[in-house]
């Protein structure tokens, strides 16, 4: 809800630039990465079910004091503080999805994933409602939702096992890294999108916080829901074909939003759609990829971190390249970040799909060699 909110809950409200909604919106992920050390002495000391609920109720405290008048610099620490939280949560949750076989990983990770985007899905839409209205108040909002997450997984009974991590397939000569390019790339995208694209179609071509929050949320189910069969299809043809479709679609259709000056509301909103259909295949054959190390919540966790810093880096650079409105001119500015940052991530991903092109590891099942 955060993202399609800004411009009520955070520059209104405390009469920022852009620039500076940029950074409230990105310190979140530094506390993401940040929390990545914590996973080890995590798994050591507490059940996954006591860590969410903890996690959840931290979070939720953070939200409600954000919502509280509370200057912007105290505001920026408290949502480095959700940012861990929401990191902890993630990586506990997915780091239990490795057990299992591992030639039917992406039965597991695509209803993962289309559960998370479907989330995502509805923050977009409810936050596109009730962002006017509520203006700070919306984070009283997530802090509701904080709190029931942490009574599910208190009421979760044996459902979550004791267990952090899979140690069956640790021994696996495999490649991590590429997976972390994928992760950092998907998520400097995806903060591009979320943050400085909706301020440019809210605030430069004045199509309405309502219609992008419902346009961004169709994006967010079209993935979700493409997600589960994009999983079956990572078990049958291999994860790297898939990520490659995915990639070429989702970057194209994110370029072609350097021309929405030029488009009308329905051509935007079919682009979008575009790019909903690319997405559906990265998180999954991601996690896939991911997964292979077999070390549980430490590789969902490295995942996450590294997206984290992705969203972030991303959020930074296009922040620095709007103070550079005055030379380039408004919408210029905005095209060179789109179509910038288009061509960044085809060149990460050609990077990390060459290193997995020669990666070759035994599988079972008639997986695709990677």
């Amino acid at each position: 809800m955060v993202p399609i909110a800004l411009k009520s809950a955070v520059v209104d409200r405390w009469q920022v630039s852009s620039a500076d909604a940029h950074w409230f919106a990105g310190i979140a992920l530094l506390g993401a990465v940040a929390a990545v050390f914590m996973l080890r002495l995590l798994e050591r000391r507490s059940s996954p079910a006591r860590t969410i609920a903890v996690a959840s109720i931290v979070n939720a405290v953070a939200l409600c004091t954000l919502a509280a008048p509370v200057g912007f610099e105290p505001a920026l620490g408290l949502r480095f503080l959700t940012g861990a939280m929401d990191m902890v949560t993630l990586a506990v949750l997915l780091g239990l999805l490795e057990s299992g076989d591992s030639d039917r990983a992406g039965r597991r990770y695509g209803p993962a994933a289309l559960a998370i985007m479907l989330g995502l899905a509805a923050g977009f839409v409810i936050g596109g409602i009730l962002a006017k209205g509520l203006g700070s108040n919306i984070f009283l909002v997530g802090a509701s939702l904080s709190i029931l997450l942490a009574v599910a997984a208190g009421c979760t009974g044996g459902l979550l096992k004791s267990e952090f991590t899979v140690t069956a397939k640790s021994s696996q000569a495999v490649r991590y890294w590429p997976a972390l390019l994928f992760s950092f790339s998907d998520r400097a995208l995806s903060a591009v999108l979320s943050v400085t694209g909706t301020l440019y179609l809210v605030d430069e071509l004045g199509l309405g916080e309502k219609f992008i929050g419902g346009a961004l949320g169709l994006v967010l189910v079209i993935i979700g829901l493409g997600a589960w069969p994009a999983g079956v299809l990572s078990d049958r043809v291999g994860p790297l074909p898939v990520r490659i479709a995915a990639v070429l679609t989702y970057a194209t259709a994110f370029a072609l939003l350097a021309a929405s000056p030029w488009m009308s509301p329905v051509a935007i909103a079919f682009v979008l759609l575009l790019m909903g259909i690319g997405g559906a295949g990265l998180a999954p054959s991601m996690f896939v990829l991911a997964s292979r190390k077999g070390r549980g919540a430490l590789d969902m966790g490295g995942i996450h971190a590294s997206g984290s810093g992705g969203y972030f880096i991303g959020m930074l650079t296009a922040g620095g390249l709007l103070l550079m409105r005055p030379q380039f001119g408004a919408g210029s500015t905005f095209q060179v970040i789109f179509l910038t940052f288009a061509t960044a991530y085809l060149l990460l991903n050609l990077l990390a799909i060459a290193a997995m092109a020669g990666w070759r590891v035994p599988t079972r099942g008639g997986l695709s060699e990677l």
